[in-house]
């Protein structure tokens, strides 16, 4: 593995232009994101100065015209997201994700609320961060 990529599975993608469109890829980089809109505010700044690579994924392929509008769980698009590159570390960001990936026996590296949850706090991806290093350095030794 030469990059230390971390996956981290969101409930639903919504914009609201978009109708009820579905996404196309399963994961997305930090690159076709909008750095300033409050889920990836929460993440991406802490990672900046880190060498893992960021990458997005939904537990449904399905679009939301709003932020509150919510899909059940899509276990064959979570499926997907999973299987389509070797991931560090994968990290759930809401019980949805928790769920979604219990369901499918895979254990997440870290389990965390969804960034724009009241339960969130900054000092979840300082933990976070200090977690995927300390894995590195095991990675590196082995």
């Amino acid at each position: 593995m030469e990059e230390l990529k971390v996956l981290f599975i969101l409930e639903n993608f919504y914009g609201y232009r978009m109708g009820r469109a579905k996404l196309k890829f399963p994961v997305y980089g930090v690159g076709l994101i909008n750095k300033k809109n409050a889920t990836y505010s929460r993440i991406i700044p802490y990672f900046n100065d880190t060498p893992f690579r960021l990458y997005f994924g939904e537990t449904t392929a399905l679009i939301a015209k709003t932020k509150d509008e919510k899909f059940d769980i899509d276990l064959e698009w979570l499926k997907k997201t999973l299987e389509c590159d070797e991931w560090f570390a994968v990290i759930a960001c809401c019980k949805k994700a928790q769920d979604g990936l219990k369901q499918l026996k895979f254990e997440p590296f870290m389990s965390l609320p969804h960034p724009t949850s009241w339960k969130w706090r900054k000092q979840m991806m300082i933990d976070c961060i200090e977690n995927l290093n300390k894995k590195k350095e095991e990675y590196e030794k082995s």
